[in-house]
């Protein structure tokens, strides 16, 4: 027996049925796989699963055929040995061994049989939700040839290497789900291409055929890890069209805010609440689902996560007092469970199997005060694992208000930033107090596809929804079984992020990180005080594991290239952090640097971009430079501005009028107070500004003028120019020498953290050694002014 398969059936003994007995070894060529001419869709994709992984095995591609012929040894899909007398529990997956066959089934949702000469698509066997055939097969794999898993693709397959020979073990064994009827990780992915491709420089975009692969990679490994359900739950935002469709003639369904019962962003109507009280919503809700043919056994009732609640005073009576020291709106709970608890009295009188589902999120996410939860009513848990004491009170309290069906639906993995950070073993741990508090089911929003640096945290999460009674340490070790003779060296390596980083930097100081990161968001936060919490010293440290893992005697080439592409991976986590960290005038040199390294290791580095680029870099202005040194690529000097500028504050907005843009320089700077365009004007600590000014911009949303001299090089004469802006929350209109530059004008949601350029060529004076530049800047909410450091650049 292979030394990994002694180590998986150690580890898992006692949490899955197997027996095992002598060993025998067949040749591949003397053997098929054995599928039924009437086989449904899914058993033909097992047995294509199955035959891929023996091939990568034994080195040979076993046929699949409807007849054993003169095969010695048969592998049957949908089939089980005679006599046997046994059901299938939902999605359960079971499989047997004999001298001359192996039988794999399993409960499945899709019978219907596959048309003859059709293949059945990865993205369509990955939609189905009960896969037991499937799970006989992933079954099969691990406990007989040791196979795992670890990232998606096929470079994430970590499987032993037997040329010309398959060793099987006599017996019998199979996987079911336990108390997890529903099993979710979200694969992070859009779903169209022009989603994934928006805004990314070009070397990232893909092309359809890549974009799908990629689609099919992640979700057919979250299929091997045992995703799935056997429940029909039907959740997520279920009004967002209601404004719509009803808004006119309704308008007493909806959220009175503001004295108003409309949307607050009329440009986004889906943002709108409704109305828990109002008994005319109730009653709409039961008509449309007694209006649909065939009645869905789940009923969605959870609410948006945007803001603006109903403050009628019917819900408002629904609400229980305030607890000391917070508002009203504090928790909202009992009024949110009236609302589904009603739903649910209601329907039960046409469907006494019907469930309806909700939400236990934002300020409705505490235990009721007052109301109980009725028992078909299904509650989506939203708790953080950053949270745990908080988390476990709130199990309890819900436990104790009859809640019966909680399901898991959190939000853990926005913490991720793109480097190793060492949260696995918390975010393990807030799985397993959900497990112990007896949730049915899991829907993790959502993978972030940083394998290297996060795959870790994602595997022990996945194996332990196969495994909830599998340690942290024995996960730990079986995924650093992948490297072979390293793996001790591996798990070395994110210990030092786990233990170093998250245990003693991060966690220690997470709130001041939340306050950092604006509106409780603390990735932000994070990723804008980065240098506080990571070091040069760190990677130097986590190369020298590396080197030592590289080293190691008795490598395989798996092993071996796993521990190169780590490698690999940590030197672009360096090469992120220090242009992330650079000096001004650093800036731009780290940031082509960086997008070079990518470019050249963009299908080594197993990392969604769409991800890093745009969701974290680009969505917190820019962190690392990347989008301006991309889009300003054919700029061939860059000259970085100081960021210390000086300001006047326009709060009567008179600056236009009185043309404070022909202020001049020696003005400017004696006048003026200084400022920092490092960061926005709430946010100011800069020696020298008049405290009644800063504490004037603590809160201040309106209009204020930049200014400084700057000088041009001599011998950037009859070159293209322009002031590069690294960002600018949110509208500004420049003058250079009191003649009009350009502006940009806020258009999009995200123009306040992305960079811009304004051409200055035509309005600057040779004739005089500085030019100055004013800067007219808006703000009508949040954050305000320039926040990111202005270069001066030239083609």
């Amino acid at each position: 027996m292979h030394s990994h398969l002694v180590r998986l059936v150690t580890i898992f003994a006692t949490l899955t049925s197997a027996l095992f007995g002598a060993t025998r070894q067949i040749k591949p060529e003397d053997a098929v796989i054995l599928l039924s001419d009437n086989a449904s869709a899914i058993h033909a994709f097992a047995a294509k699963e199955l035959q891929k992984h023996l091939h990568l095995v034994c080195g040979l591609e076993i046929p699949i055929r409807a007849r054993q012929d003169d095969a010695r040894h048969a592998f049957y899909i949908n089939a089980w040995p005679a006599g046997l007398d046994f059901s299938l529990a939902p999605e359960e997956g079971r499989w047997w061994v004999n001298e001359s066959c192996v039988w794999l089934c399993g409960e499945d949702s899709e019978r219907t049989p596959l048309p003859a000469g059709q293949e059945l698509a990865v993205r369509s066997a990955t939609r189905h939700r009960r896969t037991g055939t499937l799970n006989a097969v992933y079954d099969f794999l691990e406990k007989q040839f040791g196979i795992l898993w670890i990232e998606p693709g096929d470079r994430g397959i970590s499987h032993p290497v037997t040329p010309g020979v398959l060793t099987l073990t006599i017996g019998e064994g199979g996987w079911k789900p336990n108390q997890l009827i529903k099993r979710g990780l979200r694969s992070g992915l859009p779903y169209r291409l022009t989603e994934y491709n928006k805004d990314l420089p070009e070397p990232f975009q893909l092309t359809e055929e890549q974009f799908r692969q990629k689609h099919d990679e992640v979700n057919l490994w979250l299929k091997r890890m045992r995703m799935g359900t056997s429940l029909e739950l039907h959740y997520g935002h279920a009004f967002t069209q209601w404004w719509k469709k009803y808004g006119a003639e309704h308008p007493e369904y909806f959220a009175l805010f503001k004295g108003k019962r409309a949307p607050a962003r009329p440009t986004m109507p889906e943002t709108i609440k409704m109305c828990p009280s109002c008994p005319g919503l109730h009653k709409q809700i039961i008509d449309n689902w007694l209006a649909q043919n065939p009645r869905p056994k789940c009923i969605n009732t959870c609410e948006n996560d945007w803001g603006d609640y109903c403050e009628c005073d019917a819900c408002r009576k629904l609400d229980m007092p305030p607890l000391p020291g917070k508002k009203w709106d504090d928790d909202l709970t009992d009024r949110y469970l009236y609302f589904s608890n009603t739903i649910c009295r209601m329907a039960v009188q046409h469907d006494p199997d019907v469930i309806v589902s909700m939400y236990a999120y934002s300020c409705y996410r505490f235990p009721p005060r007052r109301e109980k939860v009725e028992p078909n009513l299904v509650i989506g848990f939203v708790p953080s694992m950053m949270q745990p004491e908080e988390t476990a009170a709130m199990y309890k309290g819900w436990r104790d208000a009859g809640a019966k069906k909680l399901f898991l639906r959190p939000n853990d993995h926005h913490v991720n930033t793109g480097f190793p950070m060492g949260f696995e073993k918390q975010m393990f741990a807030a799985f397993q107090l959900g497990v112990q508090n007896h949730i049915i089911g899991t829907d993790y929003d959502s993978l972030h596809n940083f394998w290297p640096a996060t795959g870790i945290a994602d595997y022990i999460l996945a194996r332990s929804h196969c495994y909830p009674d599998a340690t942290f340490e024995q996960l730990e070790d079986e995924y650093a079984s992948a490297f072979g003779a390293a793996k001790d060296d591996i798990k070395a390596y994110y210990r030092y992020w786990r233990e170093q980083i998250w245990e003693k930097r991060i966690c220690p100081n997470r709130q001041a990180i939340v306050e950092r990161g604006l509106h409780g968001n603390f990735r932000r936060g994070l990723v804008w005080d980065l240098h506080k919490y990571y070091q040069s010293a760190d990677f130097d440290r986590t190369d020298a594991i590396l080197a030592a893992a590289a080293a190691r005697p008795g490598l395989s080439p798996q092993a071996a290239t796993r521990v190169a592409d780590l490698q690999l991976a940590n030197r672009h986590f360096r090469l992120t952090y220090e242009a992330i960290v650079a000096k001004p005038n650093e800036r731009f040199d780290k940031a082509r640097t960086l997008i070079a390294f990518r470019v050249e290791n963009l299908n080594r580095l197993n990392i969604d971009w769409r991800t890093q680029l745009h969701r974290v870099e680009r969505g917190f202005g820019d962190i690392t430079g990347i989008h301006a040194a991309w889009q300003f690529r054919d700029y061939a000097a860059f000259k970085t501005l100081p960021t210390r500028w000086f300001f006047k504050i326009d709060d009567k907005n008179v600056g236009v009028q009185e043309q404070w843009e022909l202020t001049p320089g020696a003005k400017i700077a004696a006048v003026w107070e200084p400022i920092e365009v490092t960061k926005g004007w709430e946010k100011q600590e800069i020696p020298g500004m008049h405290p009644k000014l800063k504490e004037q911009l603590k809160e201040y949303d309106g209009y204020g003028y930049y200014g400084l001299d700057i000088a041009v090089p001599a011998d950037w004469q009859g070159k293209d120019i322009a002031l590069l802006f690294g960002a600018v929350d949110e509208s500004c209109w420049v003058w250079v020498n009191g003649k009009t530059a350009g502006e940009r004008i806020y258009e999009h949601s995200d123009d306040w953290k992305t960079p811009f350029a304004i051409p200055i060529t035509a309005v600057l004076d040779w004739s005089k050694p500085t030019q100055t530049v004013i800067v007219r800047v808006h703000d009508r909410g949040g954050q305000g002014g320039i926040w990111k450091p202005v270069s001066l650049v030239h083609q």
